[in-house]
């Protein structure tokens, strides 16, 4: 994403055992449509986009395509914002687990699904239950499972129909209706939906709080229904190439030379944009779609500056996976932030094996390991939170785990911004600037690129 030349929040970190050379550690090729050239003071677009994460490329897209000349500045050094991918030693990496919604609306009327090659999971879950795994699948997906899921021994069987009963009122209506539905956190919707205390625990906090990276269950019921919905309506998928094939998808379909990698925005001023370079534009139009503590500092807002929530997920390489299933697998009893537990807290929140969804996550005869904790995303990954996860894994798959290798650690302090989805308002104007982002409307691959969509319309009415 662009950012001002003083910046308030920090990188993603990434933590490894061993140097990764330069060769190891190779980014893919970028899009003919991005170049690092200098801008000439010259040059003057109808509209300048500044940020090439998800909302600033789904913007220039839509402009593009209404004919609207577009520059998109970028401070770093590839598109993408939040959503990256590396590759180490020949296994697909992505900054934080990540998964394409397929249902997206905005992924639907932007993406070409075919050529992303994506490959789904398996719908349902595996979640931890006195010191096993217990398989609950998407009855509706996969109907011949309905019996085994019904009378699983995690949750109650009111439990399970009350998430049909869930499933169909978040299916229900608008997207537009969804926003405006009364709200409240999503635990206490939970409570009052009658789920016991149990299956909250076991189930929605390690889930959800994956999902929202917020295992206290205070984000807003809107985005629960949200979640159901998309899961109901679609596949939960990888690319074949990692997520950050998705933005430079988006990049391929701009022309050549629209998206300007390394072009740090010092200030916006009277309508011009100062670059650190010490050059100027003065478009007819800004799109700030920078996250939001850049867009505060670039626009002068403060009040568009949000909290962060944070991740950390580990990555490590097998001889083979620890379960072939290709599902999610839930920390369940062991989930540190249940309020009641029947087994002893870990640091784990959530295993996925991306290299038996995905293949092309890891070498032939390779497979991935993914983990996600509950760790704090503030410090360095320490040598002995390494350790505590690999105990775990043990205790989860075996002796084999002790031997997995350890690729990397990626800390993600400002993973996803904190929304109330109080009100999702149109996109924000500032003068002769709009603003986009997920924290506009909703923490997700959806809200970043829909923001951007609706961003570029009303660039095109100022």
């Amino acid at each position: 994403m662009a950012e001002p030349r003083k910046r308030t929040d920090a990188p993603v970190r990434f933590f490894d055992t061993a140097v990764i050379t330069s060769a190891q550690n190779q980014e893919f090729s970028l899009s003919r449509s991005v170049t690092d050239h200098h801008l000439s003071q010259a040059h003057s677009p109808q509209v300048v986009v500044i940020g090439a994460g998800l909302a600033g490329l789904s913007c220039a897209v839509r402009l593009t395509q209404a004919g609207i000349s577009t520059t998109v500045l970028e401070a770093s050094d590839r598109v993408g914002g939040r959503v990256r991918s590396d590759i180490v030693d020949g296994f697909t990496l992505d900054h934080g687990f990540q998964v394409l919604a397929t249902a997206y609306p905005a992924c639907r009327e932007l993406l070409d699904y075919s050529a992303l090659r994506l490959s789904a999971f398996e719908p349902g879950a595996l979640v931890r239950h006195r010191g096993g795994f217990v398989k609950l699948s998407d009855p509706w997906r996969r109907p011949s499972q309905i019996l085994q899921t019904a009378f699983a021994s995690v949750g109650t069987l009111g439990d399970k129909l009350r998430i049909a009963k869930l499933r169909r009122r978040a299916s229900s209506g608008t997207l537009e209706q969804l926003y405006e539905r009364t709200h409240q956190p999503t635990l206490q919707r939970l409570r009052s939906d009658g789920f016991s205390e149990a299956f909250i625990d076991q189930f929605f906090r390690p889930f959800l709080g994956g999902v929202f990276l917020d295992p206290s269950l205070e984000t807003s019921s809107r985005m629960l229904e949200l979640v159901f919905r998309m899961f109901a309506a679609g596949d939960l998928a990888l690319p074949a190439d990692g997520m950050a094939a998705i933005p430079r998808q988006l990049a391929e379909l701009l022309p050549r030379g629209t998206v300007r990698l390394r072009q740090s925005v010092e200030s916006i001023h009277d309508g011009i944009i100062q670059l650190t370079s010490g050059e100027t534009l003065r478009p007819k139009t800004i799109v700030v779609a920078a996250e939001s503590t850049a867009a505060a500092q670039l626009v002068g807002v403060p009040e568009l500056a949000t909290p962060w929530r944070q991740t950390v997920t580990h990555y490590f390489a097998a001889d083979a996976s620890p379960d072939r299933r290709r599902m999610l697998m839930l920390a369940g009893d062991e989930y540190p932030f249940a309020e009641r537990t029947d087994s002893a807290p870990g640091v784990i929140g959530s295993v996925v094996v991306p290299s038996d969804v995905a293949p092309q996550y890891a070498p032939p005869g390779k497979a991935l390991v993914s983990v996600s904790t509950t760790e704090s995303a503030d410090g360095e990954v320490s040598g002995a939170s390494l350790h505590r996860v690999r105990d775990q894994l043990v205790r989860w798959f075996g002796e084999a785990a002790s031997q997995w290798r350890h690729l990397r650690s990626y800390a993600v302090p400002y993973a996803l911004p904190v929304q109330s989805l109080r009100n999702i308002t149109p996109p924000l104007a500032h003068g002769n600037i709009v603003l986009c982002g997920d924290y506009c409307e909703t923490p997700s691959i959806q809200g970043a690129m829909n923001s951007g969509l609706r961003a570029a319309e009303a660039a095109r009415t100022l």
